[in-house]
């Protein structure tokens, strides 16, 4: 053995209001490298939504984990001990072994991280998070000069990048968020043109009033009562993607559909479904250079709520559901 690892494991099924409780921190014995093997530790940790799903037990993309499981997720860490010549001792890189401060595994599993930027935006900007966002309003919605694009959970990691590259085609942005403080940031800091709290305002009072002819185009993060508010002032041939439905993943069936769907009949509306391993594995390339271009010029504001320590991860993790984050959630350990 070469030493003790501490991971996180589903301690129970989360009910409706998921809850610190759900999760346990466990030590674990660590093997010694073999041949082709490397010790990581973890440095950085991602917090992401869909995680919930899997705890559901409802099964679809993500399997239903089982309780006991080790928790999974992106991270980004340092070689400490190596018995694979391309991962030497020092270097950084990237994996599927969050929710832990150390691992043992092969190095060809492992993804060396490298370049000018910090390595943590690989979690975020220049990982999933920015090739959704990207996606989603590149190549899914494709907004133009003169029309009005909607972005709900716009404050979060995925919606604040939406909301600056919409506004970089020249739409008119509207948003929710989750608190005045995050209304005021995407106002002031992003530039949307309006933007209300969700938690005090009617989304579809909101809606109404601040875009009386229609919305052309949403960008969808949250599903249930917003998609069903959106549906109603959305212009005929308009276009929703859909990204996320994260007010729904604590119900008995989050992949339940919108309640008022025959008005996408009705509109003629263009719906998508997208996500980033979708249109990572198709353009990739592409959109990480095309950020990371943004990035470097100053032209994207990128915020990160960072939370430190493995003990924090479940409180952490639960406050995702709060809406507490403002852009990307990370642990640094």
């Amino acid at each position: 053995m070469s030493g003790i690892a501490r991971v996180v494991r589903l301690a129970r099924r989360p009910g409706p209001d998921i809850r610190p409780e759900d999760f346990k921190i466990a030590e674990v014995d660590l093997a010694e490298p073999a041949e082709g093997e490397v010790q990581v530790r973890n440095t950085w940790m991602s917090l992401d939504p869909y995680m919930r799903l899997p705890l559901t037990g409802q099964g679809g993309l993500h399997a239903a984990m089982a309780v006991g499981a080790e928790m999974e997720g992106a991270a980004i860490g340092v070689v400490e001990r190596s018995a694979a010549p391309a991962l030497p001792v020092g270097a950084t890189v990237m994996s599927r072994r969050g929710w832990r401060d150390r691992f043992v595994a092969p190095a060809a599993g492992l993804q060396r991280v490298d370049g000018e930027f910090p390595p943590q935006w690989r979690l975020g900007v220049l990982g999933l998070t920015g090739l959704t966002a990207y996606a989603g309003v590149e190549f899914v919605l494709k907004p133009v000069a003169g029309e009005t694009l909607f972005v709900s959970g716009a404050a979060g990691a995925v919606g604040s990048i939406a909301c600056q590259l919409a506004k970089r085609r020249g739409a008119r942005v509207i948003a929710t968020a989750g608190s005045a403080e995050k209304v005021d940031w995407l106002l002031r800091e992003l530039g949307v043109d309006a933007a209300c709290d969700y938690k005090s305002e009617d989304v579809g009072a909101f809606l109404a009033r601040i875009c009386p002819e229609g919305l052309d185009a949403y960008f969808d993060n949250v599903g249930g009562p917003t998609l069903d508010a959106v549906l109603g002032v959305m212009k005929p041939w308009g276009r929703i993607g859909l990204c996320g439905a994260i007010a729904q993943y604590g119900d008995d069936n989050y992949r339940a559909g919108p309640r008022d769907f025959f008005t996408i009949i009705e509109k003629g509306l263009t719906v998508t479904g997208f996500n980033a391993g979708l249109w990572g594995a198709r353009a990739g390339g592409e959109m990480l250079q095309a950020l990371g271009q943004m990035l470097a010029r100053g032209d994207l504001v990128w915020r990160e709520t960072v939370v430190e320590g493995l003990e924090t991860v479940p409180a952490a993790f639960v406050s995702l559901f709060d809406g507490r984050n403002l852009g990307k959630l990370l642990v640094r350990l």
